[in-house]
């Protein structure tokens, strides 16, 4: 396998720029300063590991190209899916803090790949020089944590049929946020079986029927959409968690520098229940720069990874 590392120009990263846009950065420069920090790695194949489990902690991956998904190894040799990453995901932002409570978790290609590397010394120093993008990693920690927790609820509680129909419009949701048109889900009855956590057989009667249904197309080596409507309708699929970003964004966050008490307070408190309602304030957070933005920008994905994903290797023991 031939690898090549560079620095492309903007439109390589254009999923990439539009997710950060959404996330809070706004100003090109704080753009480009991430861009030039950069290297892209072309050449991952399918089925290779980007992140390997026992992976020493230096940089950051962001995927460019293709698609990938973070799982682990468990102790039978079933696979474990967590999630499903697309061009503009970070690949491992809950490693980056606490690297060991992770370490069994792996990020691999789906199909291949492009991905970019950012070294963590300059991911911090961008971090404290723009704290937009500190606020931006946060809430993409956030995402990535509402995922994995409505993951956990829907294959502890839901039957096969709507936990294989959510993960679907789930997967069309996030591709056309990044871009992708196209009814056409790059994953194999396999890898879908073991983000569903269901057996190989259990997961194919499941699809038989939604294709029985005409909500998928007969071709069984593909997994096409052809009634997206009666897919939403059976999955029960209401998206509000992937819009995490939009939800935090409304809570106004002050940046600024706070005192270690303060950081600490910030760090532990929660939005009010109702603040959606009410009429009173906005809720305010405020957020410091360098190593304690860091942890509090990734540890409550760190905290989730680890945790929701035992829940689910134990569910789908």
């Amino acid at each position: 396998m031939a690898n090549s590392a560079k620095r492309p120009g903007r439109q390589a990263f254009g999923p990439l720029i539009e997710k950060l846009r959404n996330l809070g950065v706004e100003s090109d420069r704080e753009l480009d300063a991430v861009l030039n920090c950069i290297n892209v790695k072309a050449g991952i194949s399918r089925g290779e590991d980007i992140i390997a489990s026992d992976r020493s902690r230096r940089c950051s991956t962001v995927l460019v190209e293709g698609v990938a998904c973070l799982y682990e190894r468990l102790k039978d040799g079933h696979r474990q899916i967590y999630s499903f990453q697309y061009p503009g995901d970070f690949c491992d932002l809950h490693r980056h803090v606490l690297p060991k409570a992770c370490s069994e978790v792996a990020v691999a290609a789906m199909t291949d790949c492009s991905i970019g590397i950012i070294e963590d010394k300059d991911l911090e120093r961008l971090i404290a020089q723009y704290p937009s993008l500190g606020l931006a990693v946060w809430r993409a920690t956030m995402l990535e944590a509402s995922i994995i927790r409505k993951k956990a609820l829907t294959v502890g509680r839901q039957p096969a049929l709507r936990r294989i129909a959510h993960l679907l419009c789930e997967q069309l949701a996030r591709r056309e946020a990044a871009g992708i048109d196209d009814a056409t889900i790059p994953l194999t009855q396999i890898d879908l079986a073991d983000a569903a956590g269901l057996s190989i057989v259990h997961a194919n009667r499941t699809f038989q029927e939604l294709r029985r249904l005409n909500v998928l197309s007969k071709e069984k080596r593909t997994v096409k959409v052809i009634d997206k409507e009666r897919l939403v309708s059976i999955a029960l699929f209401e998206g509000s968690y992937l819009n995490m970003p939009q939800l935090l964004s409304g809570w106004q966050v002050k940046i600024g520098r706070a005192s270690t008490s303060a950081k600490r307070s910030s760090a532990m408190c929660h939005p009010p229940s109702s603040a959606k309602h009410s009429h009173s304030k906005p809720a305010r957070r405020v957020i410091g720069s360098g190593t304690a933005t860091r942890i509090f920008a990734f540890l409550a994905v760190v905290e989730c990874v680890s945790d929701a994903g035992r829940l689910l290797a134990e569910v789908c023991a």
